[in-house]
């Protein structure tokens, strides 16, 4: 499958088609940057980028044309920029020995396309940062609609409702870094801690590769 990917997509920019890696660095700079958000649920909420233009074309062609190997080094891009804007953040989540969990995926739908896009960014960047992740404490108990698709906050909010359960063999965290690759209003990162709240979670931020602006 990797030797047919490389073959279809081999590795230059998404964006101009040119050099060697999938993001290069002008397209990089042309893409908007996200923000953090502070909520009552969570210490913070981040998205590197914006989900609009290059950065939601990249998502679509991984998540459907599978083009995995990109993967890594969003996870990279990620890192740094959080190192660059974030460094307080950063230190602090080394310090506290915060955990990585990403937002699942509904086991039909990831044994269908075969992957968990931000389970792979949570492994990465977890790995780059210095920190835990794990990927078999929270699951989806049922398909949902794409939270990106639909448009109504309060749709959005009843679509993930009660969809999240912990596997109880094992602990969850106190301190948890919940990840995805697009963060919309926030309602899946919600109910996904509100999950691990009553398995013990008590301190919690969200990041997000990309997020819709408010």
């Amino acid at each position: 499958m990797s030797l047919i990917v490389d073959w279809l997509f081999p590795k230059n920019c998404f964006g101009c088609h040119k050099g060697n890696k999938y993001i290069c660095r002008l397209c990089e700079n042309k893409m908007i940057l996200g923000s953090l958000t502070k909520t009552d649920n969570f210490e913070g909420i981040i998205s590197i980028y914006k989900y609009d233009g290059l950065m939601k074309n990249i998502i679509e062609i991984i998540k459907y044309e599978y083009v995995t190997n990109a993967l890594e080094e969003l996870a990279i891009l990620m890192g740094n920029n959080l190192l660059l804007k974030y460094p307080n953040v950063i230190r602090y989540w080394q310090k506290e020995k915060y955990t990585m969990i990403p937002i699942p995926l509904f086991w039909q739908r990831k044994n269908w396309r075969g992957f968990n896009q931000s389970e792979i960014l949570a492994i990465h960047l977890a790995d780059f940062l210095n920190l835990r992740c794990e990927t078999d404490i929270l699951f989806k108990n049922k398909n949902t609609k794409n939270q990106a698709t639909i448009k109504n906050r309060e749709i959005r909010r009843k679509n993930i409702i009660n969809v999240f359960e912990v596997n109880q063999e094992k602990i969850v965290p106190e301190k948890i870094i919940l990840i995805d690759d697009v963060i919309t209003s926030g309602a899946t990162m919600t109910a996904a801690l509100k999950t691990l709240r009553g398995f013990g979670a008590s301190r919690a931020w969200g990041l997000g590769l990309s997020g819709v602006q408010k």
